[in-house]
Parts: C-alpha cells; structure tokens; sequence
C-alpha cells in the first residue's frame, strides 16, 4: 500500500510541471486581491482545498469501479489493460499535445469558471478549486489510471488525495516558478511525467500479471469456507 501511495505522490509531483502550465493561469487569476487582507491566505487554502477535494471524488467513483471489477474477479486484467492505455496514451498526448484543451468537457467548464473569478468570495474560490480539479487534465487521468487498481473506493480516493497533495507545492509557488524557470528547464521537467507515465503503466501491468499468474497457480475454481479453502 506504501508503494502504490508514494507512486500516487511521485505522479503529482512529476505532473506539477504540467499543472503550472494548464491550470496556473486560473490560478494567477484567482480575485484573492479583492478580498480582505486577513482572507486571502484563507482563500489560497481554499482553492486547493477544492481542488483536493474534486481529486478524492474522482478517485472514490473510480475506486468504486475498481472494486466492482475486483468482486467480478476482472481488476487484473484491467489492470494490464490500464497500463497499456497509459502507454499508448504516452505516444498519443506527443502527437496530440492540445486534445485536453479543445475537449468538450473543458469548453462546458469555462462558463462557470468565468462566472466565479467574477465573484471574490471564500466560497466562490472554493468553487473555483472544485472545477479546476474536474477539469480534463492528462496527469490526473495518469493518476486515475493507479486509483482503478485499488481495491476499495476509499483507497481510490486517497490515492488521488495523495496525488492531488503532490501538485501543491508546485502550485504554491506559481510566481516563483512562471518567473524563474526558462523554457529549456520547463521542457527537461516536462519529461517527468511522461516517465512517471511509464512507471506507472509498468507497475499495473506486472501486478496484474502477476496476480493472474498466482490465480492460475492456485487454481481459479477455489471456493474459499469458513476454515480454509476447498476445490471444486
């Protein structure tokens, strides 16, 4: 479970790079300054507040589909299939790079967005957080991809709250980072995610291979009793 979390954490933090550039302008455009003084640090937490809390939605109905392929005895081979979606996903989003930017979904979310950044208030700005983290976004379908092999919903969900709480402190420092990193360093980082793509893809694909190789082992028309197990 540790690791399956820290690859959660390793994919925010590989796609921090990545948030900047989608959702930093939304972010820069936040109307904090119209807020009291004592507020605005408030709305800031509030922000990402929504947005984590989006996350965990997402990963709590993903979780929950996740857990119904597992009581149907289908999570391992979705869990190969799901690795290599992400790898094909790899190839496609170099050749696709502006999909998730002209997709319908992210056009009938811009109406909304725009009515709340004219409304500087906490909850308003909470709101904003919550559509920004439903927004269509590759590393959050990365990060969606491991929350499907989890086993329950809850673990779906805190796997997408871990991964939300990697893009947070990349978020946290957007001025700093639109001003100091030159192009040329933004494309090396830009490589992380792709990478972490890739291990991520990897690691469904062996566990699900893996735990089909163990089923067969053990012979899938096992039916497990009260004090141990007897074949049919």
């Amino acid at each position: 479970m540790i690791v399956w979390l820290t690859t959660a954490l390793l994919t925010g933090l590989a796609g921090s790079l990545h948030c900047i550039g989608m959702c930093g302008p939304l972010a820069m455009a936040l109307p904090v300054g119209r807020l009291p003084v004592g507020q605005r640090v408030l709305a800031r937490g509030l922000y990402h507040l929504g947005r984590l809390s989006a996350y965990s939605l997402l990963g709590i109905v993903v979780g929950s589909v996740g857990q119904g392929l597992l009581l149907a005895g289908l999570q391992r081979p979705v869990s190969v299939g799901a690795g290599i979606l992400l790898l094909v996903w790899v190839v496609s989003a170099r050749a696709f790079p502006n999909w998730v930017q002209t997709s319908p979904l992210t056009r009938r979310l811009t109406a909304p967005l725009a009515q709340l950044l004219r409304q500087p208030t906490l909850q308003h700005i909470t709101g904003l957080g919550f559509l920004n983290g439903l927004l269509p976004c590759g590393s959050v379908y990365v990060a969606l991809a491991g929350a499907l092999a989890a086993p329950t919903l809850l673990n779906g969900g805190l796997y997408m709250l871990v991964f939300g709480l990697g893009t947070v402190p990349a978020m946290l420092s957007l001025t700093v980072a639109l001003t100091r990193l030159t192009p040329r360093l933004r494309h090396r980082f830009g490589k992380a995610l792709p990478l972490a793509t890739v291990l991520l893809a990897v690691l469904l694909i062996v566990r699900g291979i893996g735990s089909l190789a163990h089923s067969a082992k053990t012979g899938a028309d096992t039916i497990p009793i009260c004090h141990g197990s007897r074949s049919m």
